[in-house]
């Protein structure tokens, strides 16, 4: 999400009541910079069983697109085309996320459903204990999801390798977005009063700690890790960007930016090797488009999928390679 960094910063004076909350963020697929070896309990989660997959999906690289179809629409990549859709995801700030088997993770509500790739019958459903799931992220060292979700104090949720019950956390911001980097350090973004914030639950820690951001940084949006850096959407009064950020110790310092031109609005992104796809609009709060971008270039699309329905409001999309 970059639009939504200041729809939902906007509706942070609700958050009381009811936030909207979301931690997308995404690891990159399989050979992508920063991805590690599959774990054995990466390996053991895999095993948990498979749902059922159409032939013309299951052997063929994906994206979910959630908040389109009635649901999550899934398209083929790189062709664009319509091939299946999904009922899970169907609300605007719905996010997805995969794990290095391709299986896909959808945000519904008070829940976090996974899907083989290609299936459209659920593996499993995750319970959260709280509503307004926005997105999610696998941990690529050990295949723990995390979420981020609505509820007071602690609404940040950790399933240990994907299954069970969850352990919550605070995050210790107005949590929105979060991602985790390749060695297992989960980050979640958000407010800080009213200033952008990041906070990091470092890995073999207990308890979150809200890091210092020593450059001039606006984004609330969707964390990702790019390969090299932790990464943070958002935009100024000109332009969607994301920002790279270095991470020393309890400071965060922006060390680049990618900037997208032709995009009035956007969502949840998803980062991708040297690629980057994002869901946007270019008129009004209509977020009914793909295209991908060189990344860390930005700049102007280098593939576009088109309109995906007059009145769609994509939530987050997520790439999955097929199984090889």
């Amino acid at each position: 999400m970059i639009i939504s960094a200041f729809s939902r910063y906007a509706l942070s004076a609700c958050v009381a009541a009811a936030m909207l909350a979301g931690c997308s963020g995404s690891q990159p697929p399989i050979g992508a910079p920063g991805t590690v070896p599959q774990t054995s309990a990466i390996a053991m989660h895999a095993d948990r069983g498979k749902s059922s997959a159409e032939p013309s999906t299951s052997s063929a690289d994906l994206i979910y697109a959630t908040n389109g179809c009635d649901g999550t629409c899934v398209i083929s990549y790189p062709q664009g085309k319509l091939v299946a859709s999904i009922s899970a995801g169907g609300y605007m700030y719905a996010g997805d996320c995969v794990d290095s088997d391709g299986n896909v993770f959808i945000a519904n509500g008070a829940s976090v459903v996974e899907y083989a790739h290609g299936g459209t019958t659920p593996i499993q459903t995750l319970n959260l204990p709280g509503d307004s799931a926005a997105g999610c992220s696998i941990d690529p060292s050990t295949g723990n999801l995390a979420v981020v979700f609505s509820e007071s104090g602690a609404n940040v949720a950790i399933f240990p390798n994907a299954t069970g019950a969850p352990t919550t956390y605070e995050s210790h911001i107005v949590s929105l977005y979060c991602g985790y980097d390749n060695s297992g350090n989960l980050f979640v973004s958000g407010l800080n009063g009213h200033l952008a914030g990041l906070s990091e639950l470092p890995v073999g820690k207990s308890d979150f700690a809200v890091l210092s951001i020593t450059s001039n940084f606006d984004g609330v949006g969707q964390v990702q890790w790019d390969g090299s850096h932790i990464t943070v959407e958002g935009r100024d009064e000109h332009d969607i960007k994301v920002s790279r950020l270095k991470i020393t110790g309890s400071k965060a310092r922006v060390v680049g930016e990618t900037r997208f031109g032709g995009i009035r609005n956007a969502f949840q992104s998803w980062i991708y090797g040297n690629k980057i796809m994002i869901p946007y609009g270019t008129r009004g709060f209509l977020i009914n488009k793909i295209s991908v971008w060189a990344y860390p270039k930005g700049g102007k699309p280098v593939i576009k999928f088109g309109q995906f329905g007059e009145l769609t409001k994509f939530g987050g999309v997520t790439f999955s390679q097929a199984p090889k």
